[in-house]
This record gives structure tokens, C-alpha cells and sequence, in this order.
């Protein structure tokens, strides 16, 4: 099928699906990058039909790039799924900007792919590419002078102007560019939330889906620039001119960039992210979870979350020895300078599950709290005051065989629900095992598309979701779906004593 945009003519593939038929158009240019470290600028148009093919990714390690082509100039496309069955009203959008740590990833993870999706539901799926690691987020201003003013948020400059295309030639594909959803997870939903702190009456979309992230996170002005010192100290040793920045091959940047990470990771609690969204006061004027809860973006709807089991990727839930968990949990939660013990949290825990946890569970637990949890909850009370809805949700599906998966409800274990992937590949059942519930898919999906559609994540089947107001109304996703109108599903069990944010 062919279809127009303002740049030439795109010929779209048929997609069959277990959900039905779909269209899937790959590779289109939202933006150009003429130059590093400098904001994309309008893409070229072509002459002739193009055809329908994957882009390049952003540059990063080729390890995690499986082998696919990186570009430093055409990394910045869209992928578009839309549903085979059209109809005459303008179908509702939803745009996927996906995680990686700000370091990795694509708009091309099978699991991420729009096409069932969009032909179960009927709505446009569109993933979105932007800039990564140094590449996207580095502090040069202060070394390379006003010209690079902007380079410490390129990737969600990026983000933007592929939501912006969107905006702008969704119409020529049937979908609504009045009824507009961004939807990200993790780093993904890092750049969701600024963009939402950064939004205005006339900002390019009408919802937001934020998935297990933050919106405090960010480096200020002196932080971006010792991680420029740092990234130019691995590229060329403690007296190099900045200006090598501009001249070495992006191969050779991004190998520099992770042994920054690998350092950052051996040095620091939690994952290690040297390469994040910076409060430059140009497009990011402050920490976007002060922003929301000031205002900004109120009249934008909402649904945001986390996962259970999020800090699972960073302790072995299998063959961490008790001793050792249970010291590293007495020095997290020293550092954190909370007036608790381990056997308070240990008894909070219980309290919370109904059962005693092992040691390494409650590890567990604690570094998920601090990372994803009680941030979430935090941006949840930052949006009470919205004028719009915001709905909150706790994915807890794990996996039966947890004596041989540890991951339980890890990171990003939602997303193959969300888009209808359990199983139709190797990665799907590597990810989810031989019996997902293809119910908590239809749920969650249907909900989802219900969102994007209308602003409410109303379905078929399944209890009502209410917005969050004066109680934490929380959809607990599990092998059945319940609404829990309680704080506690959100698993707020210790706050930072400098955050004044209540104990639970």
C-alpha cells in the first residue's frame, strides 16, 4: 500500500498477524543530523516511491547493537504500524519511545513491534528513534562555547521533533494528530516525563504513558560537565583539547563512553547512568518532577507506573548467599541516612506481603523502592492537582518458574503484554516462559489503546480504573487484575529522610 507524506511517496508491507492484518511502514526520516552535537535539522525528501525498510540505529555499542547498521546522521526515523482494516474516522496514536539507559536500544525490539497492536485495536502504532550516550546528552557550552548550547539535550530535542513529525503526517496515514499519545518506558519514560514538565497549551500531544521511571534523575550544569571531563579523559587522556570531541570517529567516542559507564557502574549505587537529561534552563528549566507538580502539563492525561520486581536485573534473587544480602542491605539503607534498621524494613516488608521475606527478596525490594517505586509514587502525588486524569498501576506478573528465572516482575516484563507479543517468537518466550496469560494481555492492551483513544483506559472485561485522587487508586496487574485502593501497592516503604515524602 503507498502512501504520501511531505517529503515523497512510501510503500507500506501487509503484515499478518495472530490479531489480524496490519501495515507496517519502517524507516521514515523525521529529522537529519548535518552535524554532531548540534540539533537535528529538517530531513531530505525523495524522489520516487521508498520503500518500506528498518533505519539505522543511533550510535552505541555494537555488542548491544546486534550487529545491525549504525548511522551518526540517519538514526532518526520512524516506524509506523497501522491497522489493515481502515476506517473512515481518524484512528488514535500512540507513539513508543523506547528505554536502553539513555545508552541503548531502537525503535526495532521485536517485542516493541506496533503490528498486533494496531490491528487488535485498531489505532496507529509509531516508534520513534533518538540520539544516545554522549551523543545525545553531553555538556559542551562551557568548553566549546554558545554554538553548542543545546548539546546536552539532544536526544530529547530529538524526541520531540520525531513527536512533532508525527504531529504533522499522521493525517496522511488515517490517524488523528489531535488525539496523540506518547508512551515510554524507563529512559523512554525519563524523556516522556520531561516533555511533559516542558509541556504548554500547545504541546504536539494530548496523553502520556510513563513506565517505570523517574522524573528527578537529571544532572544539573556542574554534574554534565565533570561527566565531559570524564568522557574526554577515556578518549584522550587528562590534558585533551575538547575539540577532539568533534573530530574522533563515533566508534571510538562510544568506546570511551563505556568505559565511562563501566566505571560510573563499579563506583555508584543503582545502575550507573553517566548520560542523562541535564537542566540546561533552555529546554529543560528545572527537575521535571518539580515542574508537574507546579503545574506543567496539567492538562495532559496520564497513566503511570511500575513493576514489581524492577531492581531484579541488579540483585541475584537465585544465588545471592543470605549473609551478603543482608549486609548489603544494612549498608543501602545506612547510606541512605534513614533513621531504620534492616529488620525494620525486613518487618515492613512483611507487613506489605503478608510473609517474611528471604534476605536477597528484601534487597530486592529496597534498591527497587529507592529507584522506581517510590519515584513513581512520588510523580503520582506531583500530579494530584492535574486538571487531567492521571491513573496509576503496579505490574506484578511473574513468571511460575521462578527457581529458574529470577527476574520475576522485572524491568520491562510489561511491555510484551502491551504490545500482544507472548508468544510469537524465540525472544518473547525467552522473556515471558511457555504460559503467559494471554488475558493480562488483552487487559493491558485494550486499556492502553482505550487511553490512547479517548483518555480513559476503559475495556471489556476486568474491574473499572479510576484516576488517582484522594486515595492511591492502583491497578494491580497480575494473573487477575484488581484495583487496590491503597498506597501501599505502590510499595512506598521507606522515603529518604531528605525528600519529605510521608513513611509508609
Amino acid at each position: 500500500m503507498e502512501f504520501v507524506t511531505s517529503k515523497g511517496r512510501v510503500l507500506g508491507h501487509r503484515v499478518e498477524t495472530a490479531d489480524g492484518g496490519a501495515f507496517a511502514v519502517l524507516g521514515l526520516p523525521t529529522a537529519r543530523i548535518a552535524e554532531r552535537f548540534q540539533p537535528a535539522v529538517q530531513a531530505d525528501g525523495w524522489r520516487g516511491v521508498r520503500k518500506s525498510a528498518q533505519g539505522p540505529l543511533a550510535w552505541q555499542d555494537a555488542g548491544r547493537a546486534g550487529g545491525a547498521p549504525m548511522s551518526e546522521r540517519d538514526s532518526l526515523t520512524a516506524n509506523v504500524w497501522l491497522p489493515a482494516e481502515r476506517s473512515d474516522t481518524p484512528a488514535p496514536v500512540l507513539i513508543w519511545v523506547h528505554g536502553g539507559a539513555h545508552l541503548y536500544g531502537s525503535n526495532a525490539h521485536p517485542l516493541c513491534d506496533g503490528a498486533r497492536l494496531a490491528a487488535a485495536h485498531g489505532i496507529i502504532v509509531v516508534s520513534i528513534s533518538y540520539r544516545l550516550g554522549a551523543l545525545g546528552y553531553l555538556r559542551l557550552d562551557h568548553l566549546l562555547g554558545e554554538r553548542y548550547a543545546d548539546a546536552g539535550n539532544l536526544a530529547l530535542r530529538d524526541t520531540l521533533a520525531g513527536i512533532e513529525w508525527v504531529r504533522d503526517e499522521i493525517a496522511d496515514f488515517g490517524g488523528d494528530p489531535s488525539r496523540i499519545t506518547v508512551m515510554g518506558q524507563s529512559a523512554g519514560g525519563v524523556a516522556v516525563a520531561a516533555l511533559l514538565a516542558e509541556s504548554t497549551g500547545d504541546a504536539p500531544f494530548q496523553r502520556v504513558i510513563i513506565e517505570s521511571a523517574t522524573a528527578e534523575r537529571v544532572h544539573t550544569l556542574d554534574e554534565a560537565a565533570e561527566v565531559t571531563a570524564e568522557l574526554l579523559e577515556e578518549l584522550a587522556g587528562p590534558r585533551a583539547s575538547a575539540g577532539r570531541l568533534l573530530t574522533t570517529s563515533a566508534a571510538d567516542l562510544i568506546t570511551a563512553q563505556e568505559r565511562v559507564v563501566d566505571r560510573w557502574r563499579a563506583t555508584r549505587r543503582g545502575p550507573g547512568i553517566p548520560f542523562r537529561p541535564i537542566v540546561d534552563h533552555r529546554f529543560l528549566h528545572d527537575v521535571p518532577l518539580r515542574s508537574i507538580a507546579a503545574g506543567a502539563g496539567s492538562g495532559i492525561d496520564a497513566i503511570i507506573g511500575t513493576n514489581r520486581n524492577e531492581a531484579s536485573g541488579y540483585v541475584d534473587l537465585l544465588r545471592l548467599p543470605d549473609g551478603e544480602a543482608l549486609a548489603t542491605l544494612d549498608r543501602e539503607v545506612r547510606a541512605d541516612g534513614l533513621n531504620r534498621t534492616v529488620d525494620d524494613y525486613l518487618a515492613a516488608c512483611a507487613a506489605d506481603d503478608g510473609i517474611p521475606p528471604a534476605p536477597r527478596e528484601a534487597l530486592e525490594s529496597y534498591v527497587a523502592d529507592r529507584l522506581y517505586r517510590q519515584p513513581v509514587s512520588r510523580l503520582l502525588d506531583a500530579r494530584r492537582g492535574a486538571a487531567a486524569n492521571t491513573y496509576g498501576y503496579l505490574f506484578a506478573w511473574s513468571r511460575p518458574d521462578t527457581a529458574v528465572w529470577a527476574r520475576r516482575a522485572g524491568h520491562s516484563l510489561e511491555l510484551p503484554f502491551v504490545f500482544r507479543h507472548l508468544d510469537d517468537s524465540d525472544a518473547a518466550r525467552e522473556e515471558l516462559g511457555d504460559t503467559p496469560p494471554p488475558s493480562l494481555a488483552a487487559y493491558m492492551s485494550e486499556a492502553w489503546a482505550s487511553f490512547a483513544a479517548g483518555g480513559r483506559p476503559d475495556t471489556s472485561s476486568g474491574p473499572a480504573w479510576h484516576p488517582v485522587g484522594d486515595t492511591r487508586s492502583t491497578m494491580v496487574f497480575d494473573e487477575s487484575v484488581i484495583l487496590v485502593d491503597d498506597p501501599l501497592a505502590a510499595r512506598r516503604r521507606f522515603a529518604r529522610a531528605d525528600e519529605g515524602v510521608p513513611v509508609s
